[in-house]
């Protein structure tokens, strides 16, 4: 029996030191191949049979990664939801909220100890655009959407691919970017309209004081509104809104045909609502 364990041993490492794949994605590292055999054969036969053949970092010598859960995420939230935001060292602890919910997205060993991150990695993404993003300060709200972009087009899994695999985090990604981008089209569109009914107001009050020969002051002329943290969000800063096409364009082209249907009908409606493409409007930022 212990001469069959010794052969299939003797297997499995001419195979993780072979496979090219494997050569390609983690190099010279035989800690995720170890781990592998110690998985099948137990760590001490791993152990002993990797011996002289290679250098490893043995599991128990390596802190472990936390395994993070989605009731972590919702405790900060809670927490990011509860400080104090009127003091320097409330809104140092919310920063550091959006920095560890993000990282939790992104680091892949912390991923790498849960079979269901990718409910953790959707419960951060819903969270950064829905809670957060609607109780966050300006800087605070531009710092989650740019973790949310890193989770989308930087993420790195242990197979050496970038970007978010998992569809359903997809979906909770074109959700949430979609429900900002129609609030902040909707109040474009809403501006777009004042502006031409205050423009018209205007006109009017013009043509009544040339009447009256009388050049007055324009009652209706709009007032240049100053951004400061506590403003209201919409409409949103170019840049900002610029990144977001640029998520839910991205989503236009998914391997996963749910989300790529998904994105392409919130585009659709949001054009038409519009009357004009979202393609162009990006060119013009």
């Amino acid at each position: 029996m212990r001469s069959i364990k010794k052969l299939f041993l003797f297997l499995t490492y001419v195979w993780l030191r072979l496979d090219p794949i494997l050569r390609i994605t983690f190099g010279r590292n035989w800690l995720p191949r170890y781990e592998f055999m110690a998985s099948i054969f137990g760590e001490k036969a791993s152990e002993e049979f990797l011996q002289g053949r290679v250098e490893i970092v043995k599991a128990r010598e390596k802190e472990k990664a936390a395994c993070i859960l989605p009731s972590d995420v919702d405790k900060q939230v809670s927490l990011f939801l509860k400080v104090n935001l009127n003091t320097k060292k409330g809104r140092q602890e919310r920063t550091e909220i959006i920095g560890i919910l993000t990282n939790w997205a992104l680091d892949p060993d912390i991923n790498a100890q849960n079979i269901d991150s990718h409910k953790t990695r959707s419960n951060i993404v819903n969270s950064l655009l829905g809670s957060i993003f609607q109780n966050s300060l300006i800087d605070e709200m531009e710092l989650s959407l740019t973790g949310l972009k890193k989770i989308v087009f930087s993420r790195v899994t242990y197979l050496g691919s970038k970007g978010e695999p998992s569809p359903i985090v997809h979906d909770a990604i074109i959700s949430g970017v979609g429900r900002i981008l129609r609030t902040h089209f909707d109040e474009v569109a809403r501006l777009r309209e004042e502006k031409l009914e205050e423009l018209t107001k205007i006109k009017l009050i013009k043509e009544i004081k040339k009447d009256d020969q009388n050049t007055g002051s324009l009652a209706f002329s709009g007032s240049t509104k100053h951004r400061n943290q506590y403003c209201n969000k919409f409409p949103l800063p170019t840049e900002t809104t610029k990144m977001l096409l640029d998520i839910l364009m991205h989503y236009q082209y998914s391997a996963w045909p749910e989300s790529r249907n998904t994105a392409i009908k919130l585009i659709d409606i949001m054009e038409k609502r519009l009357g004009f493409k979202l393609k162009d409007s990006i060119k013009d930022y």
